[in-house]
């Protein structure tokens, strides 16, 4: 119980805060004002990235693989160094909303609008992940069911989120990443304790400290499929621009994510180190569970529940600006166009797309609820997300940047939405197998030739980056037509 009402306790703190946010301006809902400075928006982006993938997820993929199970976060960590010299300040500069703002001031609303389905049914599945987490979590420190557990937690996630918006989610973050940090720390003094006190003295199995690569993550992993599905949502997220979009100017842009890289990288490293210090002691536990059994039985009453809570901040922290960056996509870059078509015009009001996106953020939250409590897999989800996203978005927003050099127009950058993002659902749907009857078995042993076991995955990127070149090709080509001509 007292652990219980530590947790209660911390959830109601935040609902609280949610609640005292209620009465902002949409521009603090969207992009809190503008106003950050780098100290506050590098903790957000650390806060962030640290949701369910980078704690239950990582600690799990440590459990199972060992060292190598870092790469999960590592390939985040790298890709925003890029990210900070290349994009951020790019991103910071155009005054925008959402990253589908920025597909449709370079290529017109339709190109935006299914970039902006595209992400928000993702991003469905990168919520339920957090959702999971939580319920976890919960359920170490509860008797709750599983589906209690998500319940509860889905509902406090969205509450907060309903009421707060953007403003309240990075007013929170930098003590949510603080609590994080600390509840990790204790957790791994209290793993160490428990082995030292065992007199764990045999050997680890080599394949366990193997680092880059081991038994269970080859080069083919390292070098191919996480840098393209897990990487590019650093490079191209919708919730890593959401928390640049909250900084003061391009300068704290920059300093912010170069600072968030130099955290997440020596944090990852230290997740993975403790779920093969959770499996050395606890051994034959399921991935995901590692975590949460670990604290259950060996943090005193009391401790627990603040280790729940500190860990518990960081899941937060992601699931808060996931469902919030979905639904103001849905609002302003779905509804608001259309009905503006509609109007011829007119604009649709703030205060009216205010109401709309808090409306969306209730209905993804029970939409997310519904895939937590259905699947419960926390790098699964993950996975299913992201390469919906990559094959869908990523590329063409990425391409945006350079759109007049490339000689990448609408149309083109259209089809490569809706061919990456199609094939990319395709592949995910009923566990592939509507990718499976499309390409037939011929097919199928083509792409596993030459884009290894993951070509459900990799699939979808190749094809929207062939139709991105093809499309600039004949551009290009059509452009050196008509200046042949006007020579002439």
């Amino acid at each position: 119980m007292i652990d219980l009402g530590l947790v209660s306790c911390y959830l109601a703190v935040m609902l609280m805060v949610g609640w005292r946010a209620r009465k902002g301006t949409p521009d603090s809902y969207w992009v809190a004002e503008r106003r950050y400075r780098s100290p506050r928006v590098a903790a957000s982006l650390v806060a962030t990235i640290f949701g369910a993938s980078s704690t239950v997820g990582i600690i799990g993929l440590g459990y199972s693989r060992g060292l190598s199970g870092a790469w999960w976060a590592l390939w985040g960590g790298i890709a925003l160094i890029p990210f900070g010299f290349l994009l951020a300040w790019r991103v910071r500069r155009l005054e925008v909303y959402t990253l589908p703002d920025i597909l449709a001031r370079a290529y017109g609303d339709r190109v935006a609008i299914p970039g902006a389905v595209v992400i928000a049914v993702a991003w469905c599945g990168v919520v339920a992940a957090q959702i999971v987490a939580g319920a976890l979590l919960l359920g170490s420190v509860s008797t709750l069911s599983f589906q209690a557990s998500v319940a509860l937690i889905a509902t406090a996630f969205t509450l907060y989120t309903y009421w707060g918006g953007q403003v309240s989610v990075i007013r929170t973050d930098a003590w949510q990443l603080a609590l994080f940090v600390g509840g990790l720390l204790v957790t791994l003094v209290l793993v160490m304790q428990a082995l030292a006190a065992a007199g764990h003295t045999g050997p680890i199995p080599p394949d366990l400290l193997a680092f880059p690569v081991s038994e269970r993550f080859g080069w083919y992993e390292l070098l191919v499929f996480y840098p393209v599905i897990v990487g590019m949502p650093y490079l191209v997220g919708p919730d890593i621009y959401s928390r640049v979009l909250c900084a003061v100017d391009e300068k704290a842009t920059r300093k912010a994510t170069l600072a968030a890289a130099a955290a997440v990288i020596p944090l990852a490293l230290l997740l993975a180190v403790l779920g093969l210090a959770i499996r050395i002691h606890l051994p034959g536990l399921a991935p995901d569970s590692a975590l949460p059994t670990a604290v259950a039985e060996l943090a005193p009453v009391g401790l627990r529940g603040m280790v729940v809570v500190g860990i518990l901040g960081a899941v937060m922290s992601s699931a808060d600006t996931t469902l919030v960056s979905a639904s103001t996509i849905l609002a302003l870059n779905v509804v608001s166009p259309l009905v503006e078509r509609r109007r011829r015009g007119s604009p649709f009001p703030a205060d009216v797309q205010l109401r709309l996106t808090r409306g969306f953020v209730l209905g993804l939250g029970v939409v997310a609820w519904a895939i937590a409590a259905s699947q419960g897999g926390i790098i699964a989800s993950l996975l299913m997300a992201y390469t919906v996203f990559v094959g869908g978005v990523a590329l063409p927003t990425l391409a945006s940047f350079w759109r007049h050099r490339l000689r990448i127009g609408p149309t083109t950058a259209m089809w490569a939405v809706l061919v990456g993002g199609g094939v990319a659902l395709m592949a995910e749907m009923r566990n592939g197998d509507a990718l499976r009857w499309a390409l037939g078995q011929r097919g199928i042993d083509g792409l596993s030739r030459v884009l290894g076991s993951e070509y459900g995955s990799l699939l979808p990127v190749l094809l929207s980056l062939l139709v991105l070149v093809g499309g600039g090709l004949v551009a290009r080509e059509a452009h050196g037509s008509e200046e042949g001509k006007g020579s002439r």
